[in-house]
């Protein structure tokens, strides 16, 4: 179809954090046998520093809708689902007035964090349990009531609506954010420099950033020159903050995200979140170092045997806090 070749050539990929080619997971559900399919387009949003989702509603809803149409008719799916954070249902009213309820159903859930992992939010809109399903199969193959699913969420769908009607650069949303800094969203290249998004005011005011939301990575300064990436978010902090404190933050934060299915996650997180208090309260540097390497020994154990992202994506930020700021974490 033309949509698909539109967006193999803009090279658009999937702007919620894998980055995986829009094209490709089009062209599979396309490609499915089953003939009955949905299209849902995930406005769940539930993580620290991410926030492209309430602009994009208020500013470019109409075109999130189309994009959600040309989804839809692309793959010959009769029914979609907008799944809406209850954070913002007081846009409930201006959706309605856009969205088609004979096409487009709108469910309005807490968006808790994992929802953002696609078959966890497969889950709870089927009234089930919060967590994630085995996978393969893939939704784009039993998905949503076990038929054909194509999930998006909201910018990509936004985007691919700008591919159809030729009008798409290759930019994409950047939420900025921090302590003492103005919350903005910020619109680049898909490749921009950390140091173009955020500017050079917000540049010297900041110690280090988390990038890529919760489970992202901890950059210093001097590491701003690479792209942001991934979720597109980006938070700074000061220079009286302390690495520490940002990782017993995020640290806390998964901990209270996990759905407890496995043990690596759920008990992962818990150790995890223990040593770095133990860590925050040592005096000795030989306890310390033990207590570093206790801290990575559990995050490579979660990195690997973990069920969903959640669980395997905690090494990041311990592997990038450790390479960045080893010798703040053991003074």
């Amino acid at each position: 179809m033309e949509i698909i070749k539109q967006l193999k050539e803009s090279n658009l990929t999937g702007l919620g954090g894998a980055g995986f080619p829009t094209w490709q997971k089009w062209q599979a559900v396309l490609d499915a046998p089953e003939k009955k399919r949905f299209v849902i387009c995930n406005l769940s949003e539930g993580e620290p520093g991410v926030f492209k989702d309430e602009y994009i509603i208020n500013h470019h809803l109409k075109e999130l809708i189309l994009g959600i149409e040309l989804a839809a008719e692309t793959i010959s799916a009769p029914k979609s689902y907008i799944y809406l954070n209850d954070k913002f249902k007081k846009y409930l009213p201006k959706i309605k007035r856009l969205a088609s309820p004979a096409k487009i159903e709108i469910f309005i859930n807490t968006g808790r964090y994992l929802c953002g992992e696609e078959t966890t939010l497969l889950q709870v809109l089927e009234g089930k349990i919060r967590w994630p399903r085995i996978r393969p199969p893939f939704p784009a193959e039993s998905g949503l009531y076990g038929y054909p699913t194509l999930i998006n969420n909201a910018e990509t769908l936004y985007r691919a609506h700008l591919v159809s009607i030729g009008k798409y650069q290759p930019k994409r949303f950047y939420s900025v954010s921090g302590e003492k800094i103005k919350k903005e969203i910020v619109e680049a290249n898909v490749d921009a420099k950390i140091s173009e998004i955020i500017g050079k005011k917000n540049l010297g005011q900041a110690k280090f950033a988390r990038i890529g939301g919760v489970t992202g990575e901890f950059l210093p300064k001097e590491k701003f020159d690479q792209p942001a990436g991934s979720t597109g978010a980006i938070e700074l902090y000061p220079d009286r903050k302390e690495i520490i404190s940002a990782l017993i933050e995020s640290i806390k934060f998964l901990k209270s995200e996990s759905c407890g299915k496995c043990t690596p996650c759920r008990e992962g997180l818990y150790r995890v979140a223990e040593n770095f208090n133990r860590l925050f309260d040592s005096g000795s540097l030989w306890d310390r170092k033990d207590i570093v390497n206790t801290i990575k020994e559990i995050s490579d154990g979660a990195r690997e045997s973990s069920f969903c992202p959640l669980g395997k994506s905690i090494w990041r930020l311990i592997e990038s806090a450790l390479e960045n700021f080893s010798e703040e974490l053991l003074s």
